[in-house]
């Protein structure tokens, strides 16, 4: 008998492109994995401005997902920023509901690296515990920040490659709330970076606490001591058995 294994749906985050899942992309699908990637409108391309809001970038991800899941099940891998798009994508894609509603496939797991994973109408400054923004007195686009808030534990070749492929991003969409509580309804899994200079690790399990009292089920952790917030540039092995933990192998 064929098991068909899950499809993997890797959202990046902000600043970031598909390009910068490559290794990790290579890595699970010499592992068997199918493995898809889409570059979310709120981050500049060379032929398009940044759109204005996190709207498109879960409409985005939503479409992937339901390509996929024509399939196959799906498990969802939002890095940072993109856990919030990726939750906002997710309302009627559980198990319970698609089976309601006669599908054999389904959102399985969130297994979120290092990711924004909150509640509906919160957004990523009350989760960070700061002061809220104000988009009209942002600039319509923000540049990358420093190159060691990410790959601080890259060599500075390395550093600068990643660093270069970093694109502005929309600033609306960095202080957009989030639009459904899918952790309510879909197991999530959490890869917990212990040295992360972006989302410092006790920002990391505050969100899960505040997250636990809801969960579906127990919220799976794993941490990666000493790993800043690229484990699928810098920890690849690592991230690539959590999340082959998360499809349910034994490794």
């Amino acid at each position: 008998m064929t098991i068909t294994r899950p499809t993997f749906v890797l959202v990046h985050g902000a600043w970031h492109s598909p390009a910068h899942f490559q290794s990790l992309i290579e890595a699970l699908t010499d592992h068997g994995y199918k493995t898809v990637a889409p570059y979310l409108p709120s981050t500049a391309q060379s032929h398009i401005s940044p759109s204005t809001d996190c709207t498109e970038d879960a409409t985005t991800i939503r479409e992937t997902i339901l390509t996929e899941l024509d399939s196959s099940d799906v498990i969802v891998v939002p890095h940072s920023y993109g856990g919030i798009p990726t939750t906002s994508a997710l309302k009627g894609l559980d198990t319970i509901l698609r089976t309601a509603a006669g599908h054999k496939t389904s959102v399985v797991a969130i297994a979120a690296l290092t990711s924004f994973i909150i509640p509906a109408e919160t957004d990523m400054r009350q989760a960070e515990q700061r002061p809220p923004l104000n988009p009209a007195e942002m600039p319509a686009t923000l540049d990358p920040p420093p190159v060691d808030i990410f790959f601080h534990e890259l060599p500075d070749e390395e550093k600068k490659k990643w660093t270069a492929m970093l694109k502005p991003m929309a600033s609306a969409a960095l202080v957009d709330k989030c639009r459904f509580s899918a952790h309510e309804v879909i197991p999530l899994h959490y890869l917990i970076t212990g040295a992360d200079k972006a989302i410092p690790p006790e920002t990391q399990e505050r969100m899960l606490n505040t997250l636990r009292p809801k969960a579906v089920g127990e919220i799976r952790t794993e941490i990666v001591e000493g790993c800043g917030h690229a484990p699928f540039l810098t920890r690849v092995e690592e991230t690539v058995a959590f999340l082959r933990r998360t499809a349910g192998e034994m490794v």
